[in-house]
């Protein structure tokens, strides 16, 4: 791993999975205490963790730093830069950050190769569990009204998987916030020995299924979970499919005409806080 452009905090909560068990114990703490981290000294930090200095300055080099000294210069730079207004609703807060933590980091050219292939495809199998089904229905409605073929399967049994036995060009978005179940990771290994291609859409890393797709576009983790504000854990996933959509529209002007006939755009950065609430409660 290294230092990069990217926000910090972000690149700390997206990497979590591939650090060791103790380093990804400290990313934990920074990210849900950057203001405590900047405010002590390195022996302090190892003290509220329960691990040693060393482990400290492990995570930090893990991340291009030289040590923490460094680290901390580099958070402090970052938070004084990215204050939300002080009179923002906390909830309000955590939803646009999450939008905008992904917008940050999304691969304009994987998402322009994803949207090339949604094209070429005849039909799409989309699937999703747990928080992650409102993102998979939201792509399936859209793709819908854009003239695709696009079908959600909820259960995950060969017969439900439209596969094998067609002429028509398959392919597979799946939608990953944070629950995989082993169905779906199974079905997943059976398309790829069918040869379908599988795009996933992923808060975070998540390994075993990165292995499986053959595109991945990426979300950022949200700082405050499903258990604290439910918006935030989906909100940027919901963001990157909307991406999908607009750079879909892109390779064709029929799909943007259809679209637009209907819905127009909904998880924008500039109208996310007002739209969100109404999406998930229609």
């Amino acid at each position: 791993m290294s230092h990069s452009d990217v926000n910090l905090l972000i690149n700390i909560r997206n990497s979590s999975s591939g650090l060791s068990p103790i380093l990804a114990r400290v990313g934990h703490f920074v990210t849900e205490n950057p203001d405590y981290v900047m405010r002590h000294t390195i022996s302090e930090l190892a003290d509220s963790i329960e691990t040693s200095e060393g482990s400290i300055t492990r995570f930090c080099r893990a991340f291009g730093f030289k040590g923490f000294s460094d680290f901390r210069t580099a958070l402090a730079m970052e938070q004084g830069a990215a204050r939300p207004d002080a009179d923002s609703q906390e909830e309000v807060s955590a939803v646009i950050s999450s939008i905008r933590d992904s917008n940050a980091i999304i691969d304009s050219k994987e998402l322009q190769s994803a949207a090339g292939w949604l094209n070429q495809l005849d039909q799409v199998a989309l699937y999703a569990v747990g928080t992650a089904v409102p993102v998979a229905l939201f792509l399936q409605m859209n793709l819908l009204r854009m003239g695709k073929v696009a079908s959600f399967i909820d259960r995950f049994y060969p017969a439900t998987t439209p596969l094998s036995g067609t002429d028509r060009k398959t392919g597979i978005i799946v939608v990953h916030t944070e629950q995989v179940s082993a169905d779906l990771l199974q079905m997943l290994v059976q398309a790829k020995r069918q040869g379908v291609e599988i795009l996933s859409i992923t808060r975070g890393t998540f390994t075993p299924l990165g292995r499986l797709c053959d595109r991945n576009l990426q979300a950022a983790v949200a700082l405050k979970g499903e258990g604290e504000f439910g918006f935030a854990e989906v909100a940027g996933s919901m963001m990157v499919a909307d991406r999908l959509l607009l750079a879909l529209e892109e390779q064709d002007e029929r799909y943007a005409a259809c679209r637009k006939s209907q819905q127009k755009s909904i998880f924008s950065i500039e109208s996310v806080a007002n739209k969100l609430s109404e999406y998930f409660m229609s």
